[in-house]
C-alpha cells in the first residue's frame, strides 16, 4: 500500500485537548492536499479489478475493445463474457496511488481474453494491464496477415489506447505515465519492437527463404505475395516509436527476418522469450535475435513450452474448435510453463518499472523524412559556347 512517512507526525492519540485534536486533523488534511499522488510500489499483492472499455478510432472507423485489469481492495467474483469466465471485481475502485501500465498485445490468432490469467496475475502484483482486441488482426479476422497494414493497425491501437487510458476519468488516476511497458505475443511482440523504434527492412528476406524449410510460414507462395506488399511500404518515412514505452517483453515475435540494421534505433529495455517446443521459425529466430542483441536484451528460453501452453485455459467450446492450440499441453504442464514465464515477466517489469528510481530514458526517434534529391550539376560549357562568350567580350 502507498506509504506517507509524513503522516506519522499526525498521530491523534495522547492529545490533551479538543483544540489540539482539531489542529492535528487540520494538519493531516493540509498534508493530504499538498502531497502529489503516491507512486505505488508494484511488488505488493492486491485483489484484481476489471473494467471493459470500448471506443472508436475516428480515422479508421475501427472499434477497439479492451480489458483493463488493475489492483483493487474489492472482493472478486466470477464474471461471464461468453465463452470466457474470469475472476475479478468489475468496475471496482482502484487502490489509491499510481501504478505502472502494461499494454498486452495478443498474437494474430488471439483476442483480449487470450492471456486474461496472466493479465490478472500482473494486476495482482501491482500493475495496470490493458489488453485490447486488435480488430484488424485477431482470431476472427486475419485478412491483413503478412502486410504492413497488419502492424500499422496494431501501432495505432496501442497509441490510441495509451491516450485513452491516461485521459480516463478513473483509470487515468491509477496510472503513472512515466512507467509504461509493453508485453506482446507473436505479432504483438513484433508490434513491441516497432513501438520501441526498430525499423524493418526486407534485405534478408530472400536469403531467409532460400535457406528455409518447406514448412516455413513466410516462404510459401501466398505469404511471399503478401510480404511483397509489405516490402513495398518500406523504408518507413516516419518512425513507429512511442517514447512513452520504456520496456518491451516480446514472446515469440513474428517476422524477425525483417529486422537487422534498423534494430539500432530500438531503445527500450527488452525481454525476449522463446517457446521452443513450437520448433517453428519464430522461436528459432527469437533465439537468433537474442544472440544478436547480446547485452541489450534479457532472454528466456522455455524448452518445454509451445504457444498454446502460454494461453489462458480455453473454454470448452473454443477447445472443440481449436484443439491443436487449446489442448497442446496438459493442464499441469500449462501451469508450470506459465509460472516460469510470469516470474520472469515480474522480475523484468519490477526491475525497470517497479518504482520511479530506475526508469529507462528513451531518446527521441530519428527523423526519417526523405532528403530531397540534390539538383543536377550544371553541364560544363562546350568549346563552341566558350568561343562565343570570348567574342562577345571583345
Amino acid at each position: 500500500m502507498p506509504h506517507f512517512p509524513l503522516f506519522s507526525r499526525c498521530r491523534l492519540s495522547g492529545m490533551r485537548s479538543l483544540r489540539a485534536l482539531l489542529s492535528a486533523v487540520f494538519l493531516c488534511g493540509a498534508l493530504l492536499a499538498v502531497l502529489p499522488p503516491a507512486t505505488a510500489r508494484a511488488e505488493e499483492t492486491y485483489r484484481v479489478g476489471l473494467r471493459t472499455l470500448g471506443f472508436w478510432l475516428p480515422d479508421d472507423g475501427v472499434r477497439l475493445d479492451v480489458n483493463v485489469w488493475y489492483p483493487t481492495n474489492w472482493t472478486p467474483r466470477e464474471l461471464r463474457f461468453p465463452p470466457w469466465r474470469v475472476e475479478a471485481a468489475r468496475n471496482s475502485d482502484a487502490v489509491a496511488g499510481r501504478f505502472p501500465l502494461i499494454v498486452l498485445s495478443h498474437p494474430s490468432a488471439g483476442t483480449r481474453f487470450s492471456y486474461h490469467d496472466t493479465a490478472a496475475w500482473l494486476a495482482e502484483h501491482g500493475f495496470v494491464v490493458a489488453a485490447p482486441t486488435h480488430a484488424r488482426d485477431c482470431m476472427r479476422n486475419m485478412e491483413q496477415l503478412h502486410t504492413w497494414q497488419q502492424f500499422a493497425g496494431r501501432l495505432k491501437d496501442a497509441g490510441a489506447l495509451i491516450d485513452q487510458l491516461l485521459r480516463h476519468e478513473k483509470l487515468g488516476k491509477s496510472i503513472d505515465p512515466q512507467r509504461i511497458g509493453f508485453l506482446g505475443f507473436g505479432a504483438g511482440g513484433t508490434t513491441g519492437l516497432l513501438l520501441g523504434g526498430a525499423l524493418p527492412d526486407c534485405k534478408r528476406l530472400d536469403a531467409h527463404c532460400a535457406a528455409a524449410s518447406p514448412q516455413d510460414p513466410y516462404c510459401n507462395s501466398w505469404a511471399r505475395r503478401q510480404l511483397v506488399k509489405l516490402c513495398n511500404k518500406l523504408p518507413l518515412t516516419v518512425s513507429p516509436a512511442d517514447t512513452r514505452i520504456k520496456v518491451v517483453a516480446a514472446v515469440n515475435p513474428t517476422h524477425l527476418m525483417l529486422f537487422d540494421a534498423g534494430l539500432r534505433w530500438f531503445h527500450p529495455r527488452l525481454l525476449l522469450v522463446s517457446a521452443a517446443q513450437d520448433g517453428d521459425t519464430d522461436s528459432r529466430l527469437t533465439e537468433e535475435l537474442a544472440r544478436r542483441m547480446g547485452q541489450r536484451a534479457r532472454f528466456l528460453k522455455l524448452p518445454d513450452a509451445d504457444g498454446g501452453a502460454l494461453l489462458a485455459p480455453c473454454p470448452p467450446s473454443l477447445a472443440e474448435e481449436l484443439p491443436e492450440l487449446c489442448l497442446s499441453v496438459t493442464p499441469q504442464e500449462r501451469l508450470r510453463q506459465q509460472e516460469l514465464l510470469r516470474q520472469e515477466l515480474l522480475a523484468f517489469f519490477l526491475h525497470w518499472l517497479g518504482s520511479s528510481e530506475n526508469i529507462p530514458v528513451i531518446p527521441a526517434p530519428p527523423d526519417l523524412t526523405p532528403k530531397p534529391e540534390p539538383a543536377p550539376a550544371a553541364a560544363a560549357p562546350t568549346a563552341k559556347e566558350t568561343g562565343k562568350a570570348r567574342r562577345k567580350r571583345r
